[in-house]
Parts: structure tokens; C-alpha cells; sequence
């Protein structure tokens, strides 16, 4: 374990949180993500100052206190493809529509490029819609909820660039709420907080745990059984001593591959790790393995 986490990389590391990281925390509304300096991780001695991982950028930090571990270009925006909707989970639940309405899908929620997951014509409730949305990152899901929101999915992005400026979020932009737009952006640093601020969700978090969900068409009864895109729920950061509390994914030609995910130990200590632009399926998965490992072991919470 400790082998996979522990390369060494020269002048990557970063120990001092920043303005922007402290002012971003400061505005979450629950008690236990608030800044609070006797939270903040202390550095153990060492011999290695951070790691390698194949991402364009990457960032780690601690979840309540927002210090920054690690980062290597976290500042530059980039195509952040189906991360972006975790930005849509939270723009959803914080309009407060019924969970169990019934959605009908139509041709106009079909993406723009790829297959269909689901069909128009089949009939789910919202909060069905929101599991498939953050569990298979299911495009259609996306789609259909910024359809059905009050005024419309004009309206939905308004809320979703709104939101995304009252969270401190300096650098994301997003014009569509699947993340299959490539101008849909953020920095590494906008995409570790923008998890944190969806952490205060629990739905968010209880639903990105989840390996498995069984879709079933109101209409037809016919049930789509829907995978986690998150392999991570099977490897050892989801094992004790460690826990996977919320993650999201996102691949796209021009975004590369995208991964982040909060990770807590059996103390309670959470890191958020991101990275942006790995080289494949399989290494943006390596990059926050390391990443998150060696966070844990490189760091103490007094």
C-alpha cells in the first residue's frame, strides 16, 4: 500500500493554506467543516516531500480545516467532463423540489454525444433520477433535472453559476449540467472545494457510496442496474482503517481523466483529493490512491 502512495517528487509540495481556501471553508454552514486552526493536520518528520501523479493538476486537503497538503498546478482551470455534477446535485437539493415527483423523459434530455443510458418515454422520480446521476453519471439524469426545474434548465445553469460564486469558487464555469459541455471548467482548487461544500450534503454523501442501483421504469417496471463509476469503492481506501465518503468522476477527450473523493480515517480525519487530466481510466484512480495514502501517512492531527 504504502509503496503504491510513497514516490517522491521534488518542489510539488505545498503546507500553507491559502486566502482563497480559508475564505471558500468559512462560508460552509455546518459546524463541522468550518475553519477551525486546532484542526488543521501537522506535517510528521519526514524524508519525502510529496508525490507523483500523472494528472495536468492535483490537489489534497484536509476537509474541515481546508489546509492545503499537496498541489501542483491547482490554480489552472480546466474540462472537469462529469465532475460538473456534483455542482448539479447541489443546485437541485438546494431548491427544494419533491424527491418523489415523477419525471418523464424526453428526446430533448438525450446527450449530445454518446449513447443513450435511458430512453425517452421512461418515467422516474427525481430522487431516482439524482442516485443515477451521481452513481453512473447517467447524462440523461442531468438533463432531465435541469428540465424540470422551476423556469427551466436556463435557469438551472443561472443557479449553478451562482451557486458556484457564493461558494468562493473563482475559477469554475459551467454551461450545461452533465459536463459533456468541454467549456464546463474549474481548477483543481475550485473542484477540492466544491466537494467540501458537498459534503454538508448527506444525500450526496450517501449516494456516492453506493457500488450499485437498481433503476426501475415507472412505466414498464423494467429495472436498469446501474454500476459505480467510482472503482475506488473497491480498493483499500474503503476498507477500515479508511472510508470513501463522497466522490465523483469525469472523463471527456478534452478533460482527460478526472477524479475526486473524500476520504476519511477511523479518527474522523477527512482529505479531499483531485485530480484533473490523468493519462488514463486507470491511473486518475492511482493518482488520488497515492495521493490520499500518502496524506495519511505524511501528516498528524493534533
Amino acid at each position: 500500500m504504502l509503496a503504491e502512495s510513497l514516490l517522491v517528487a521534488l518542489g510539488m509540495f505545498s503546507f500553507a493554506p491559502s486566502e482563497r481556501t480559508m475564505n471558500a471553508v468559512s462560508k460552509l454552514p455546518v459546524a463541522q467543516y468550518v475553519v477551525s486552526a486546532s484542526t488543521a493536520p501537522v506535517r510528521r518528520p519526514s524524508t519525502t516531500i510529496g508525490i507523483q501523479t500523472t494528472g495536468k493538476s492535483a490537489i489534497l486537503i484536509d476537509a474541515k480545516s481546508g489546509t492545503v497538503l499537496f498541489e501542483r498546478n491547482s490554480r489552472v482551470a480546466y474540462p472537469i467532463a462529469s465532475i460538473t455534477k456534483l455542482m448539479t446535485a447541489m443546485v437541485l437539493l438546494d431548491a427544494k423540489l419533491p424527491m418523489d415527483e415523477e419525471i418523464t423523459l424526453t428526446k430533448e434530455d438525450e446527450p449530445s454525444e454518446g449513447r443513450p443510458e435511458l430512453a425517452a418515454g421512461q418515467v422516474y422520480s427525481r430522487n431516482e433520477l439524482l442516485q443515477s446521476l451521481l452513481i453512473g453519471s447517467v447524462n440523461m439524469a442531468g438533463n432531465a433535472l435541469a428540465r424540470t426545474y422551476p423556469e427551466g434548465k436556463a435557469a438551472f445553469l443561472q443557479a449553478m453559476n451562482t451557486k458556484a460564486a457564493e461558494i468562493g469558487l473563482t475559477s469554475a464555469v459551467f454551461n450545461d449540467p452533465t459536463g459533456l459541455d468541454e467549456t464546463n471548467i474549474a481548477s483543481a482548487d475550485d473542484v477540492a472545494h466544491m466537494l467540501q461544500r458537498a459534503l454538508v450534503y448527506s444525500e450526496i454523501r450517501e449516494i456516492t457510496k453506493r457500488n450499485t442501483l437498481a433503476l426501475k421504469d415507472h412505466k414498464t417496471n423494467k429495472i436498469l442496474n446501474i454500476a459505480s463509476t467510482n472503482l475506488l469503492l473497491d480498493s483499500f481506501l474503503n476498507k477500515k482503517p479508511y472510508s470513501i465518503i463522497a466522490a465523483k468522476t469525469g472523463s471527456l477527450p478534452e478533460a482527460g481523466y478526472c477524479l475526486t473523493q473524500a476520504t476519511q480515517d477511523d479518527q474522523g480525519h477527512e482529505l479531499i483529493a483531485v485530480t484533473l487530466g490523468s493519462d488514463n481510466h486507470f491511473s486518475r484512480y492511482q493518482d488520488v490512491k497515492a495521493l490520499t495514502a500518502w496524506g495519511f501517512e505524511a501528516f498528524s492531527w493534533e
